[in-house]
């Protein structure tokens, strides 16, 4: 099935298939909150990026799952965001696209979920950030590649 599916995209006869286990393996396992600083137009400026927990939305455009985090609810229809980190560097830039509440603003509170090992392992002290608080929590990941039929899903969790 894999080879049949990696047959029909449409790239080059070229192309090789490299297959990384590790991030479906831990991929649920780690999340980061980050803090919106500053928002302009559909960009939010967040206190990590590229440098830290973000390598992958940053560098091979990984977009993973969002969360405003709030104590209030938004009904704000979701819009499309791109992340800038907090380094100035031009490297620094998260795509995405990010879907979150129309309302998201400075001070806001987001949670990027999926890290899996890299999030951690391609952290750097750039410019001399890096300082974080671990927490260890027990929810549910906010997507999930496993089915768990023996019991029901919380609201945050997306089958895929």
């Amino acid at each position: 099935m894999i080879h049949n599916a990696f047959e029909a995209l449409p790239i080059s006869y070229s192309a090789e298939l490299w297959c990384e286990p590790g991030r479906a393996l831990c991929a649920e396992y780690a999340s980061v909150l980050v803090r919106v600083e500053k928002r302009r137009g559909n960009e939010l400026y967040i206190n990590d990026g590229a440098y830290g927990a973000l390598f992958d939305a940053a560098h091979i455009g990984w977009r993973y799952p969002v969360k405003l985090i709030r104590d209030t609810d938004s009904d704000t229809r979701v819009m499309a965001f791109s992340f800038y980190g907090p380094t100035c560097d031009d490297l620094d830039h998260m795509a995405g696209p990010f879907m979150l509440p129309g309302d998201v603003q400075a001070g806001d509170y987001i949670e990027v979920g999926m890290l899996g090992a890299y999030g951690c392992a391609m952290r750097t002290g750039f410019n001399g950030f890096g300082v974080e608080d671990r927490v260890i929590v027990e929810d549910e990941p906010m997507a999930s590649l496993y089915a768990q039929p023996e019991r029901e899903a919380a609201s945050n969790v997306v089958t895929l």
